[in-house]
């Protein structure tokens, strides 16, 4: 069954995430911070607020080596299974020749 979230529970679920790896990483808040270029008041807003520029975010993601995460959101959306991939193909191969 598809669970469907509110988007303030999709971003405390970012949240989480997020800080699950910065705490894996053995990084400090201030040390997540200056690696990603952004003010502690500026995390620590995202944090508890969980408001953030999107700016922001790429920079917090990318200072977690987290970027992969985005890639679903720049992706092909057209092509959503195997059978979309095989029907695209199918689609741009040349036609068979018939013999008469």
């Amino acid at each position: 069954m598809v669970e469907l979230k509110t988007p303030f529970e999709f971003i405390e679920d970012l949240v989480e995430t997020i800080e699950k790896t910065r705490k894996q990483k053995k990084l400090r808040q201030r040390d997540l911070c200056d690696l990603a270029g952004l003010s502690i008041a500026t995390y620590q807003k995202f944090i508890y607020q969980k408001k953030i520029s999107l700016i922001s975010l790429v920079q917090v993601l990318y200072a977690l080596d987290m970027l992969a995460n985005l890639e679903g959101l720049i992706s092909d959306p057209q092509i959503q299974s195997l059978d979309d991939i095989r029907a695209a193909a199918n689609k741009n191969a040349l036609p068979k020749r018939v013999r008469k």
